[in-house]
């Protein structure tokens, strides 16, 4: 059985919290420089990896972290530095710069596929899956060695493309049943959920030899039960095959984190600060609790900053595990309430599908709601939900098949997209919400709101594709325009404390009179 094939299918787990005994270095960094702009990011970075340890790297918006991953994975040059892979059997040294006669030669590439080969892998906060192919080939592509990939084997031994095709879908299969999409292997990527797929993304990972593995907000936009799958998967790789892990997290899912986090590296100042932790602690203080209607709710701690002091809070359950939360604050919500969005017996399809408006007997209900102006209205719900097809036929990229949805009194749900604008709506998806070849300035200037650019002046002159994940949050939040009704899907991801301090505040000059919010339920 091969290593990839072991690391997912022990059949048994240790369940032990304490801290793993560390091994033999595995990655070391010395020197590292990086600059955008004239500005910058790493600034003489040292860092060491030993077997065995999962690093939780935290630091601020804009303080590095995705930076020093695309620098470790082989997806960006650093401007100075040394970086020494010992994790696979053979170790190998790059040292920045370099010279022009070695990058003339065919087989000491700084490339992502080079670094690959060194035992380095990497799962992407958008995951980056190929859509359109069989989980089973999502996963059988990265194994290393193909014959096929060979054109002497591919035309003069078949049989030996053909065993080895076998041998990998054998292999992926047992790794998909492991996963809990056992019979799914012919399912194309973009059939499954979201945390279905960044399980197969790691599983993608491990399968081409990654013997570190580096994880870009694995537990971003998933729910309870997404989060749980994903925690026991990397307590199998830690637990039982000594895996090391370096872990990006946005700071609202970090709890989740601290009974298997060994090591926390601080990014600061362009520069690792170190701080071993003992692991197993209490997570309680992230947590507020809440009693609504006489059921006690878990409150995570961006509610609270969301909410502020003195603001009446009303929870209203939803079928198929939903929450709907309104936050009404003093001075700002008036009376007679106004609605602003109106949804009435909504039913909407995804091909023969029905998403929205059935019950938890999947009976056609129609789905209602209402925004009422000086609203925050939170709508939490588990991955699968349809908060994603919700959020569409909302803003007329899809058409319901049933209901009526209104805006500020207009009806609206024959409308296209840029009339719902001209009646107030403002809409930002949970991604591809900027142009990632334009400069962040440029966005806010196309968007009419160029007093924000003072707000994000550190990386206004950079591409959006260069910024870092909370940077590109920034600049999408600033480019809402003013509006009766602000749509957000995960509005808070890749934020830190400070920049969700800045999420758009009813009553705030360039705030919408309204907001509706999509967010994953964790209750």
């Amino acid at each position: 059985m091969a290593m990839s094939e072991k690391m997912l299918l022990r059949s048994t787990r240790n369940k032990a919290t304490t801290e793993p005994p560390h091994g033999q270095v595995l990655l070391r960094v010395e020197g590292l420089k990086k600059a955008f702009g004239g500005q910058d990011v790493l600034n003489g970075l040292n860092l060491e990896l030993r077997q065995g340890e999962v690093v939780l790297l935290c630091g601020e918006n804009g303080s590095g972290k995705t930076t020093l991953l695309n620098i470790l994975t082989g997806n960006m040059e650093p401007d100075a530095g040394t970086i020494h892979y010992t994790a696979d059997s053979t170790s190998r040294s790059y040292r920045f710069p370099r010279s022009w006669w070695q990058k003339l030669n065919p087989f000491d590439h700084f490339t992502p596929e080079f670094v690959t080969r060194e035992g380095v892998g990497r799962t992407w906060q958008d995951v980056r899956l190929f859509g359109t192919q069989t989980l089973r080939d999502n996963i059988a592509v990265a194994e290393p060695g193909h014959p096929g990939e060979n054109p002497v084997l591919s035309l003069f031994a078949r049989h030996l493309s053909f065993r080895r095709e076998i041998e990998l879908n054998r292999r992926s299969d047992a790794l998909l049943t492991h996963l809990g999409l056992a019979g799914r292997g012919t399912s194309s990527a973009d059939k499954i959920s979201l945390g279905q797929t960044k399980r197969v993304a790691i599983a993608r990972a491990i399968a081409a030899g990654a013997q570190i593995l580096f994880l870009d907000e694995p537990l971003a936009g998933l729910d309870r039960q997404g989060i749980s799958s994903i925690l026991e998967l990397l307590e199998t790789l830690v637990h039982e095959q000594r895996g090391t892990l370096v872990i990006v997290e946005h700071i609202f899912n970090q709890l989740h984190l601290h009974g298997l986090v060994t090591t926390n590296w601080l990014l600061e100042d362009g520069v690792i600060r170190r701080v071993e932790r003992n692991g197993g602690k209490d997570n309680s203080e992230h947590l507020v609790s809440a009693e609504s209607r006489g059921v006690s709710i878990q409150r995570p701690m961006w509610f609270g900053l969301l909410a502020g002091d003195g603001a009446e809070v009303v929870d209203q359950p939803q079928p198929r595990g939903a929450w709907i939360t309104r936050i009404r604050r003093s001075g700002i919500i008036k009376i007679p309430l106004k609605p602003v969005l109106e949804i009435r017996d909504l039913v909407v399809r995804r091909g023969p599908r029905v998403i929205i408006g059935i019950d938890a007997q999947d009976n056609q209900t129609g789905f209602s709601l209402i925004v009422n102006e000086g609203e925050t209205v939170i709508l939490q719900a588990p991955n699968g939900w349809g908060k994603s097809t919700l959020f569409a036929a909302l803003c007329g990229l899809i058409q319901p098949v049933a209901g009526s949805i209104k805006i500020g009194g207009a009806k609206a749900d024959k409308l296209s997209t840029w009339k719902r604008i001209h009646l107030g709506l403002c809409a930002l998806p949970s991604d591809h919400n900027v142009f990632t070849n334009l400069l962040a300035e440029d966005v806010l200037r196309l968007s009419r709101n160029t007093k924000a650019i003072k707000d994000i002046s550190l990386f206004a002159k950079r591409t959006c594709g260069s910024l870092s994940g909370g940077e590109r949050q920034q600049v999408a939040l600033a480019s809402i325009p003013p509006g009766l009704i602000g749509l957000y899907d995960e509005p808070f991801a890749a934020l830190d404390n400070e920049n969700v301090h800045k999420f758009h505040v009813l009553g705030t000059p360039g705030a919408p009179s309204a907001q509706l919010i999509f967010l994953p339920s964790h209750t």
